[in-house]
């Protein structure tokens, strides 16, 4: 238990200094969960958050087509040139990696902390994105897989 608190504060801590507020409240909230023994409770909203990450996600996605920003002339127009064509690779490449990622996750959380290192380290120090864990580790799959580290 104790080893648990610590390991959310520092990654609340960290999180704080670079400023990722969701990573500080989501350290907080499991580590809350952690001190009540709410075991049943992270068992049952592990899953479902996943999802509701997404959905939060796509929705901001797609405000600009709600709001009328794109119609179906501009967008067919847009979606024959290479920029499209290589948007759409990438998307198939990273969704194909960011499955690799979520498979590895769980198992080993070793690389969870190490790619949230990574990521808070990057916001810190370069203005990064606080994105793309789930990316970073599906890279850590594949190399794994290639190098059978």
């Amino acid at each position: 238990m104790l080893h648990t608190t610590i390991i959310l504060l520092v990654i609340a801590l960290l999180s704080l200094v670079a400023k990722d507020l969701v990573l500080v409240y989501a350290s907080l909230l499991l580590l809350g969960l952690s001190l009540l023994k709410a075991v049943p409770v992270m068992d049952a909203i592990q899953k479902p958050m996943f999802h509701v990450g997404l959905f939060c996600l796509m929705v901001f996605l797609l405000i600009p087509i709600a709001k009328g920003k794109y119609d179906f002339i501009s967008l067919g127009k847009e979606m024959v040139s290479w920029k499209a064509t290589i948007a759409i690779l990438a998307g198939f490449i990273i969704s194909y990696v960011g499955g690799k990622g979520l498979s590895i996750l769980p198992d080993q959380p070793v690389v969870f902390i190490g790619v949230t290192i990574g990521t808070l380290l990057a916001v810190l120090l370069s203005n990064g994105l606080p994105a793309g864990l789930i990316i970073a580790a599906g890279c850590i799959a594949l190399l794994s897989r290639i190098f059978n580290f």
